[in-house]
């Protein structure tokens, strides 16, 4: 049987732990700071679009008040004939 020996000393333990954890931490808190980054980018992207929609629909609403336009521009026959018989009656 092969027998190997390890031997590893307390202090380069403990070195290689915290060097790990020194590491692990630094890499993860960049994961981070990339996300928090995107996700700022993302709502400045969404509160310029709402803006752009609102200024539209202002525009729009301008546009549609300044034209003046009946909603109703189709008169149903319905009530043609009936201003008709009433018209013809007096």
């Amino acid at each position: 049987m092969l027998n190997a020996e390890f031997t590893l000393n307390v202090l380069s333990l403990i070195l290689l732990v915290s060097g790990a954890l020194i590491v692990g931490y630094g890499l993860r808190s960049r994961q981070l700071k990339k996300k928090q980054l995107k996700i700022s980018e993302l709502r400045r992207e969404i509160v310029y679009t709402h803006a752009q929609i609102l200024e539209l629909q202002t525009e729009y609403v301008t546009l549609e008040k300044s034209m003046n336009v009946n909603k109703a521009t189709v008169l149903p026959i319905k009530t043609v004939v009936a201003e008709n018989k009433e018209s013809a009656a007096l």
